[in-house]
This record gives C-alpha cells, structure tokens and sequence, in this order.
C-alpha cells in the first residue's frame, strides 16, 4: 500500500503528457496489475484446494452490503471478493464433479455444533 500510495503521488505531481508523466504512468499501472494477479492468485489457490481435497461443498451465502458497513471491518470484507471466490468455486466444482452445496443466508450455521 505504501508503494502504491508512493506512486500516486508521484504520478500526480508530474506535468500531464510528458515523458516523465507517461514513465510514472507505467510504473502505477504495473503496480495495479502485480496486486491483481496477486489477488487473483490468492483466489485460486484455496478453491482449487478445496474442489481437489472434497467431494460435497458447503458455502453460505452472506449479505456484504450489511457486513460492509461496520466500519473497522469494511476494507477487509471488500477486499475479500466473497462473489469471486464463490463464482471460482462453482465453476471448478461442476468441472471436477463436485456438489457445492449454499446454505441460506438465515439458516443457523454456526449454532449446529452446539445441540449436538
């Protein structure tokens, strides 16, 4: 983040058109597609893992507009891409053969382990 922030305000100072605007451009624009690919990467790792290690997946669906809205957790939840991970998941479920299972967004999930 710091170089990212770094960069920007390189970017900003610099005169717009120039040489020296359009090298600062690059730098920034190879900075965003390095954090991509690493997001990307985060992103496809695990749901492989979890098509290649299990045969029935459960997922829950979570309501992101509301969770998104405490303050202190914002930028994480956001940063997460809970519909990226569940789209990936889908995707390579149904080529693997996998049944992915989604539990509804009020079905009492985290209270199982406790009745039994």
């Amino acid at each position: 983040m710091n170089r990212l922030r770094r960069l920007n305000k390189s970017l900003s100072r610099k005169v717009k058109g120039s040489n020296n605007w359009k090298k600062a451009k690059l730098k920034l624009s190879r900075l965003h597609m390095k954090i991509g690919n690493i997001r990307k990467d985060a992103l496809h790792k695990p749901t492989n893992h979890l098509v290649c290690e299990y045969d029935i997946i459960g997922i829950e669906d979570l309501n992101v507009n509301e969770m998104s809205k405490n303050h202190k957790l914002a930028g994480s939840i956001l940063d997460m891409g809970f519909y990226e991970f569940k789209r990936q998941l889908e995707y390579k479920a149904l080529i693997a053969g996998v049944k992915t299972v989604q539990a509804d967004r009020f079905y009492p999930s985290s209270k199982q382990g406790k009745n039994e």
